[in-house]
């Protein structure tokens, strides 16, 4: 069974502790964007400087490369993972050095991605270069690609400008390191600043999206998705590194901070233009959850106030993240299937609540071949309103289903789309 091993409150920020290749097979969901920031096989017991300190640039036996083959085979098999995890109009951002871009880049290629951008991250305070026998390493690099050739990603061309003097943006980005004050639930070796994170988030998703990183380290990526109204899952092995990033997201809960932070965050005119953005930006779509229910049980739907839905994959393995039902404001019932047609009814409900609960907490299912359920709590019984029987934007959706789930003999249609003034 795979459980978080932290959800927050709000279901905006999930962690999973585990290698990402063992776990990104395990469930089904898919994101709007990528957020990579692997290991970059540079802990070869080199030197840097560091605060006026010689010190050793190790960061851990995680980022010590075995040689070419070992790196290209560890970057082909998270690629390919993760590619699956990605919308098909999903976009992919990967940080390196030339440590290990240039097989990323090699790889993205052999698995159909394409490349759209190599962005290089111009850091304003490097660390010296002590030997004085090369350049100075002052730049990241973080490619940016899409998953299919010929699907249109999304791109925040109008705002890029907007933050480049009302001129398009370039693909040499400035912004500083880390600042001190996104240290102050405790320090990962690799931590991207919050400035590149926001940056890249705004220009490739849209808010509500979901975001996945599989190296989430303490959560960068998640801390500037949830400050934009974005979603997130991160993947780590270290317990540290996961605590970290659950105390980061357990300080933004506190409004005070959350906005305190976007005013510190680099790479915006003024201090005030980050707030002003999103509270700018559209709103998200409306979510409807779709309910089945056999015809002959229709009429029993004005008793109730309480609805479940299966939280189990295909395997009967137990769902828990990261879930759109927990986000939906409206519960619409729908009939047929099983050799019947479907077809939209009449019935819905306003949505209260939703929670998880195991078969043996709800009466009636304790002997139900299904071993996790989502209930369901309503403000009140199920009503009718005829116009929704008569809801093309509904019915459309519906049918854009119908012929791909009859073809693969599915009994029911997704429990959940997107559509707006649904009433």
């Amino acid at each position: 069974m795979l459980k978080p091993h932290f959800k927050s409150e709000d279901k905006n920020f999930y962690l999973l502790q585990g290698d990402c290749k063992e776990l990104l097979p395990q469930f089904e969901h898919k994101f709007d964007m990528v957020f990579a920031d692997p290991p970059y096989f540079l802990s070869n017991n080199g030197l840097s400087i560091q605060s006026g300190q010689i010190v050793s640039v190790n960061k851990g036996t995680w980022d010590k490369s075995e040689g070419f083959n070992f790196i290209n085979d560890f970057n082909r098999t998270w690629l390919k993972l993760v590619r699956e995890k990605l919308k098909d109009n999903g976009t992919i951002w990967i940080s390196g050095t030339y440590h290990n871009i240039f097989s990323i880049g090699q790889l993205l290629q052999e698995l159909d991605f394409k490349i759209l951008n190599v962005i290089t991250w111009e850091k304003n305070n490097p660390p010296p270069n002590f030997s004085c026998r090369f350049f100075t390493h002052s730049a990241e690099l973080i490619i940016w690609a899409r998953k299919k050739e010929k699907v249109p990603h999304y791109y925040n061309y109008e705002l890029m400008k907007q933050l480049n003097g009302d001129k398009q943006m370039k693909d040499v980005w400035k912004l500083p390191a880390i600042a001190r004050w996104e240290k102050s639930c405790g320090k990962h070796p690799t931590q991207k600043p919050l400035a590149v994170l926001t940056r890249l988030i705004l220009a490739s998703t849209k808010p509500n999206a979901w975001i996945l990183d599989p190296f989430a380290g303490s959560s960068t990526t998640g801390i500037a998705a949830n400050l934009l109204g974005r979603r997130y899952l991160g993947i780590d092995m270290e317990t540290e590194f996961l605590e970290i990033s659950k105390n980061r997201k357990l300080e933004i809960e506190n409004v005070t901070i959350a906005e305190a932070y976007c005013k510190k965050i680099n790479g915006f005119e003024t201090k005030k233009q980050l707030e002003l953005y999103l509270t700018e930006e559209p709103k998200p779509k409306e979510l409807l959850a779709l309910g089945y229910i056999r015809s002959i049980d229709l009429k029993k739907l004005t008793q109730l106030d309480t609805f479940y839905f299966h939280a189990t994959d295909k395997q009967n393995n137990f769902i828990d993240f990261p879930y759109d039902l927990y986000n939906a404001k409206k519960l619409v019932i729908y009939s047929g299937g099983r050799a019947k047609p479907f077809y939209l009814t009449s019935y819905y409900g306003e949505i209260e609540s939703i929670k998880h609960k195991h078969k043996s907490k709800i009466r009636g299912k304790e002997k139900s071949k299904t071993t996790y359920y989502f209930e369901v709590k309503l403000k009140d019984t199920f009503t009718e309103d005829i116009s929704i029987e008569n809801n093309m934007k509904i019915k459309n959706w519906i049918n854009e289903y119908k012929s791909e789930y009859e073809l693969n003999k599915v009994d029911y249609l997704p429990i959940l789309t997107l559509t707006e003034n649904v009433f």
